[in-house]
């Protein structure tokens, strides 16, 4: 039965929000960033001069690495630091947090950004030549793997739950579901699993997060993260 070791992480977002959007400035952002991390984002600058219309969760500034690992998407509403796996990819899961985290610290202190809002959302993946099958296995009662659910196609989970993680209040997502994968430019099917770990929209203008907050923020979303799929998909004896 399908269990957590299974599962690969593909993509890790780390996202801040900064409600001010009268205070972002590409070049200044542009400048910033490259002025420290250039080898990070090594790759293909995209820095699009939007007309004002265009929603302000849209990027102005689109950096990335030329392996595809990293990318940088840098908006008036909102800043959001990728990893992504590549086929050569070997890195510990706390390296991925603390390269985006200390990327996100600098970009806060540098544009003295006011962060209102984080989020946290990790994809896993799962290949598969049935991968409808082992959802059901996993979350369905046997009788119902054998009638209503037998030979499903597709099939997905979705659970929502707010929760109090120490100091944060947020929203926590699952979600599994059957989908295409990409590897190396070839197509094969498989499981997804995505967590989204973030604060409430609601609460937006009330907070404004420091970067020892924003810092610990993730460090908490990425322990619940990883607390959840266990649960999910735990180890069968």
């Amino acid at each position: 039965m399908l269990s957590a070791t299974d599962l690969n992480k593909a993509i890790a977002q780390l996202v801040i929000f900064t409600p001010d959007a009268s205070a972002f400035s590409a070049p200044q952002a542009l400048a910033l960033i490259l002025g420290k991390y250039s080898h990070l984002y090594n790759g293909n600058v995209q820095a699009l001069p939007l007309p004002e219309e265009i929603p302000q969760e849209v990027p102005r500034v689109i950096l990335q690495s030329k392996d595809g690992t990293h990318r940088l998407d840098l908006s008036p509403l909102r800043v959001t630091s990728y990893w992504m796996r590549s086929a050569e990819t070997l890195v510990e899961p706390e390296d991925i947090l603390s390269t985006s985290i200390e990327v996100l610290e600098h970009y806060v202190e540098g544009m003295e950004a006011q962060v209102g809002r984080l989020a946290l959302v990790l994809t896993w993946i799962y290949k598969a030549e049935n991968p409808a099958k082992l959802i059901v296995e996993r979350f369905c009662k046997p009788e119902l793997q054998t009638t209503i659910f037998n030979e499903s196609e597709n099939f997905e989970i979705h659970n929502h739950k707010h929760v109090n993680l120490k100091n944060f209040s947020v929203n926590s997502w699952m979600r599994c579901k059957t989908g295409l994968l990409i590897m190396n430019n070839v197509e094969s099917k498989g499981v997804i699993v995505e967590q989204d770990v973030n604060t409430l929209i609601e609460e937006i203008q009330q907070h404004r997060f420091t970067s020892e907050e924003i810092k610990t923020y993730f460090k908490i979303a990425a322990a619940e993260a990883e607390a959840n799929l266990q649960v999910y998909f735990p180890e069968d004896i």
